[in-house]
């Protein structure tokens, strides 16, 4: 089978983490794959035989300008996609949005090879209502006809199935991200005590986490502004980006730079909440892995939505709009950092959070689904 998506892992998004562990056990259950994507990145290092890594090349000049990641590729790649589409039983496409998706989606109609779309996003705010409608109607445009010329298309949870109007459509899926269960858990006290020493995080502090791009969309000016209003909350923000945090001058936000991911479960557990005031997420694998790791979460109305039978575990706030935004997130913050209750259930938090999500159910609910198509073919 052939995937594509608009980066690999070493970019630094969610969706590329879910992306290369999906191929990677997908490849476990005998699938053979050729992934195909652009080319400004390291290509991860894949142990199975059975995986094939095209990096494109790209021009990345979008996000570099604006902080839009949308890359184009070189037209150079169209021989060898139409050769390995040609060849495949199934195309998996990640997101609808970018060029090469479309590009994919196209080569596969015409190759009568059937396609598998899996959208992680939906709704997204860009700080001006004009741009926004604007945006969401155009994305849902595009979206019937890449989901109208997909076999089947996968959401990754249920607010972006909602964004697109596609709940009762038969060949719309939901499917939840994967968790390494294993990994990702929470720790007992003395053990977070020591994680949280030998992470330098104070014993007498509150410490807020943010995990994710340092970009705008991720609400980096809303944390800005709390770090501001929360002098006495260490601020640890792992990521990396076109933002800039340590030009912000504060004593109190510390910058661990771009973390490996075998490493994020020691931040989570040593943390006392997750920070997340974005637009346009659907469940975000951060979101997933810090309850996972059992701490408190603190992100928009439309992430404490995307998993119903996860809502209880976070707290919510309207995803913000509008600069004035901040106070609320302020309100909330203060709420929710005085909830002793709430932040200290981490243990019956990481039990519940475990149960729902897994890699081994993501998995064969992906291999049952590509068998499935593959075998009855283009449709």
């Amino acid at each position: 089978m052939v995937t594509v998506t608009h980066f690999f892992p070493a970019h630094g998004g969610g969706l590329e983490l879910v992306a290369q562990k999906l191929v990677s056990e997908l490849a476990t259950r005998g699938f053979s794959l050729h992934w195909f994507s652009s080319g400004t990145d390291d290509v991860p290092q894949l142990s199975a035989e059975n995986v094939t890594c095209t990096p494109v090349a790209t021009t990345n000049l979008m996000e570099r300008l604006t902080q839009l990641p949308y890359p184009l590729w070189s037209p150079g790649v169209l021989p060898r996609m139409w050769k390995a589409i040609g060849a495949a039983d199934v195309v998996h496409v990640h997101e609808h949005l970018y060029a090469c998706s479309i590009i994919a989606v196209t080569i596969a109609r015409m190759r009568s090879r059937p396609v598998v779309i899996t959208q992680h996003m939906g709704a997204l705010g860009l700080g001006n209502r004009v741009l926004t409608l604007c945006y969401e109607a155009g994305a849902r445009l595009l979206g019937a006809l890449v989901f109208g010329a997909a076999t089947r298309a996968v959401f990754i949870s249920a607010n972006v199935r909602r964004f697109f109007s596609r709940d009762r459509n038969p060949s719309s899926l939901l499917i939840f991200n994967g968790i390494d269960t294993e990994r990702f858990t929470a720790a007992p006290p003395a053990q977070r005590q020591a994680v949280r020493e030998r992470l330098g995080f104070p014993a007498d502090r509150r410490v807020v986490l943010f995990v994710g791009r340092f970009v705008r969309k991720k609400g980096l000016h809303i944390i800005n502004r709390l770090a501001q209003r929360f002098p006495e909350v260490l601020w640890v923000l792992v990521g990396s980006g076109p933002e800039n945090p340590s030009q912000w001058g504060l004593d109190n936000v510390k910058l661990p730079g771009r973390v490996e991911h075998d490493s994020l479960p020691q931040y989570y557990q040593a943390a006392d909440l997750l920070l997340l005031p974005s637009s346009g997420e659907g469940f975000p694998l951060v979101v997933q892995e810090a309850l996972c790791c059992g701490l408190g979460v603190l992100s928009t109305d439309e992430v404490a939505t995307a998993c119903p039978e996860a809502e209880s575990l976070i707290r919510a706030q309207p995803t913000p709009r509008v600069e004035s935004d901040v106070d609320g997130w302020e309100d909330a913050l203060r709420r929710v950092l005085a909830d002793d209750a709430y932040l200290d259930a981490r243990a019956a938090r990481s039990e519940r959070a475990r149960q729902l999500w897994s890699w081994a159910q993501c998995a064969s609910l992906y291999a049952q689904l590509f068998r499935t198509v593959a075998r009855k073919g283009f449709a």
